[in-house]
């Protein structure tokens, strides 16, 4: 690597993100542990992670019980009625394994499912009903076979060593005892109680399962109450059976139930052999560095991956020389990226997506070479097909002495998935079907068409922003990074592993740092307000429409140094890692 090459990203880094730490980090926070590190988004999950540490399980069941810890914790995010990724590696063995059990499209779905604008409003008529969802994101149609259980039980059968039932012991200990509400539990809660009490009688109606446990019944809730999980039943039926408690038997059941009684797509052979794909991890030889990270379905590691290569090439042309420039060439770099995402990706086991070409340095420096240093473009410069916007989840990475490593990005999509609740097992079901493009071939908004890569069909999985990543170093995991929401993943994630590598940030000062966003639709630049207050003017000149958003990506990160092992998590969304 050549040293202007070095220089001109370290330049980047450190012109945009040299206004870290706003929330104020407390020392504790950067605390450095000799055993492991954890960092999820709330304390009690990381803290469950070092307690399945310290009962002799390794980092995988660390962070299986992390996964169903947040299903009690963070049900808005994530949890058993939805589907993630992980990423995990294996320093003995020298390897990257990639577990995908994102949640796929239902047997009985069909690419124009979701292609008729009128819906009903529950009450006889049809026609669009103010404040009711369409039918993608609220209620039957808008959920997919969730893979969260599957994927988590055969992690722990093949790569842990603790039986399952000791794995998700803390998190069913929680679901019984309960747990203090956190500030952003309550805001989560009183939003979705607020758009509740707007919509007609009989479409709540519909939803009382979900009103009557996860609402609360719409009573106030204080940061500080005590609040239980609906989720008992079905974490006990897991316990006890692995993963055929939650496919087969009196939970399937029920689900499969609920789907039919309100109009849904689930079958019985739906859930038959519900397994997570193996995948080939994603890499990029960077600064020393081995970047390991998702393939498809998830567009986050190609995204990544073309932006650093990206930067690696403007700065090989050209130093940047101030801070408005720096942030410039890395919103160019973006923008280019999910360009190429709205186009190209999918789920490659239906798709022909051209991996290979998307991550080649060729590519990148294609692109680059599009790029005006002193300026932005219009729209269609970048690309011809609209984006798809996923959002919600939740991440989490854990990291141990001997540079093993998990990271993993969990989600139900949009806050509370569907809404849809089967009653007898508190099961939340997700509502990932909005995560395809609806109407392919049909001009959007935009007047742009949705790319045919990302149509629904059955079994088949939406595109994903998730981009949990592993760095590793000499053989052994260095970092464990990713992101939680929507786009923004994938923005965040970057910038958090640019602060790591170059700017030799610890963990808890990288996720803290004020980020970017651009996803090249809508074409507006996201800065958070120090950016927003010091690089507006000078962007806008540079011909970007910037807004400040304080509605960020929440990042976890981890990390592995000769002096011990630290962990930070995002005061974004609350959390606070753990270590021993």
């Amino acid at each position: 690597m050549g040293a202007s090459r070095t220089q001109g990203v370290v330049t980047v880094i450190a012109l945009v993100f040299a206004l870290a730490n706003p929330f104020g980090v407390a020392r504790s926070e950067d605390a450095v542990y000799q055993h492991a590190a954890v960092a999820a988004d709330h304390a009690l999950a990381s803290e469950v992670g070092v307690e399945i540490l310290k009962q002799g399980g390794n980092v995988v069941d660390a962070a299986a019980a992390v996964g169903f810890a947040l299903s009690v914790l963070r049900p808005a995010s994530s949890g058993i009625g939805g589907g993630g990724f992980m990423l995990i590696w294996d320093a003995k063995e020298q390897r990257c394994i990639v577990l995908d059990y994102r949640e796929r499209a239902p047997l009985r779905a069909t690419a124009e499912m979701f292609a008729v604008a009128q819906v009903s409003n529950l009450s006889g008529q049809e026609g669009q009903v103010e404040n009711l969802p369409d039918a993608s994101v609220r209620g039957p149609l808008a959920a997919a076979v969730p893979g969260h259980v599957a994927g988590l039980c055969h992690a722990v059968e093949k790569f842990g060593r603790l039986p399952i039932a000791d794995v998700i012991a803390p998190a069913i200990r929680l679901a019984r005892d309960g747990v203090p509400a956190d500030q952003h539990y309550v805001n989560t809660l009183n939003s979705a109680v607020k758009t509740w009490s707007k919509w007609p009688k009989d479409f709540r109606q519909k939803f009382s399962a979900f009103h009557d446990s996860y609402l609360c019944t719409g009573k106030p809730i204080k940061v500080g109450d005590m609040v239980t999980s609906p989720q008992l039943p079905a974490l006990e039926q897991i316990a006890a059976r692995g993963a055929a408690g939650f496919y087969a038997g009196p939970v399937a059941e029920s689900l499969l139930e609920v789907s039919r009684a309100n109009g849904g797509l689930f079958t019985a052979e739906d859930f038959h052999d519900v397994q997570p794909v193996h995948r080939e991890p994603l890499k990029l030889n960077y600064h020393g560095y081995e970047v390991l990270t998702m393939p498809p379905p998830s567009s986050g590691g190609i995204a990544m991956i073309t932006t650093l290569q990206i930067l690696e090439e403007l700065d090989d042309r050209q130093p940047s020389s101030s801070d408005a420039e720096s942030a410039h060439r890395l919103t160019e770099a973006f923008k280019h990226a999910f360009a190429d995402r709205s186009e190209f990706l999918g789920d490659a086991d239906f798709a022909d997506v051209p991996v290979s070409k998307l991550i080649s340095r060729e590519h990148a420096r294609e692109l680059a070479l599009r790029i005006d240093l002193k300026h932005t473009q219009p729209t269609k410069s970048y690309g011809r097909f609209a984006p798809v916007n996923d959002s919600g989840t939740t991440h989490f990475s854990v990291i141990d002495a001997d540079g093993n490593a998990v990271a993993c990005t969990e989600t139900v999509n949009t806050e509370y998935g569907s809404w849809i609740v089967e009653p007898k097992f508190g099961i939340l079901l997700n509502n990932e079907m909005d995560d395809f493009a609806a109407v392919p071939g049909q001009p959007n908004a935009f007047g742009l068409l949705q790319s045919s890569a990302n149509a629904i069909a059955p079994r088949k999985k939406p595109l994903s922003s998730m981009t949990p990543t592993i760095v590793v170093k000499d053989g052994k995991a260095v970092f464990a990074l990713g992101a939680a929401g929507g786009p923004r993943i994938i923005t965040a994630t970057t910038q958090v592993l640019l602060n790591l590598i170059h700017r030799n940030q610890t963990p808890a000062v990288a996720v803290q740092a004020p980020r970017l966003h651009h996803q090249w639709l809508p074409d507006v630049l996201d800065l958070e307000p120090r950016l927003q207050r010091d690089l507006s003017q000078a962007l806008t000149a540079l011909g970007h429409t910037t807004q400040a958003r304080t509605n960020s990506a929440v990042t976890q990160a981890v990390s592995r140094t000769s002096d011990g092992l630290r962990a930070g998590s995002d005061a974004r969304k609350g959390g606070r890692p753990a270590g021993w």
